[in-house]
């Protein structure tokens, strides 16, 4: 900055107001110090300036697998309306792997992001609560963990196993089967409820098999 300042024949001061936007600097003046940045490559540490904010304007994503259609689509719905409104976004794949999950938890925590996004990879709410307990701001999307009290984002998948189920039968089906999704995960075993529902509705025997 010093040497910003110096080519550009101002203070250090003003070369900080430009660069933080802490003051109405006079235009001319921006201008000749953001064209001497610019000549010299200076380039700010954003980083440092919004530690010192206290805000990084960085939000963390943990999720099993971005692969998945599914998963891909929900991060990019993220990413758009964290840009739209000035944020970046960290992307992490736990791959339904609980140490994986932690690991990029204690990540997150050190690049100290604002908030984070989480798709639990297991039934274990250890690594939520973990960030809950250092204040972390925490949203819950697509599955719900038990005994973690939070922000959920969910799909009614038990109705959706019923709706889909209800469907096929509708249309004169009564040998139905039920791909439900990772076992061990409550989406997955809410589907199968839903489906065991439509079935028992309609007077259809359950087929284990």
């Amino acid at each position: 900055m010093r040497d910003v300042a110096e080519h550009a024949g101002v203070s250090v001061t003003t070369v900080s107001h430009v660069v933080n936007d802490t003051r109405t600097v006079n235009p001319d003046t921006r201008s000749r110090v953001e064209e001497t940045m610019r000549v010299l490559g200076y380039q700010p540490n954003v980083v440092a300036r919004n530690l010192r904010r206290g805000k990084t304007h960085t939000i963390g994503i943990i999720l099993p697998d971005s692969a998945n259609p599914y998963f891909a689509e929900v991060v990019r719905g993220i990413e758009d309306t964290s840009f739209s409104q000035g944020y970046s976004v960290i992307l992490c794949n736990s791959d339904n792997d609980l140490e994986k999950e932690c690991f990029y938890s204690n990540v997150l925590l050190e690049k100290q992001v604002d908030g984070i996004i989480f798709v639990a990879a297991g039934l274990s709410g250890e690594n939520i609560h973990h960030l809950q307990d250092r204040g972390i701001p925490l949203v819950l999307v697509d599955r719900r963990v038990p005994e973690v009290e939070a922000d959920y984002v969910l799909t009614d998948n038990q109705g959706g196993g019923r709706l889909a189920t209800r469907h096929l039968i509708d249309r004169g089906h009564r040998a139905i089967a039920c791909i439900a999704g990772p076992e061990g995960v409550k989406l997955s075993s809410d589907r199968i409820a839903g489906y065991q529902q439509a079935l028992e509705d309609a007077g259809i025997a359950i087929q284990p098999q």
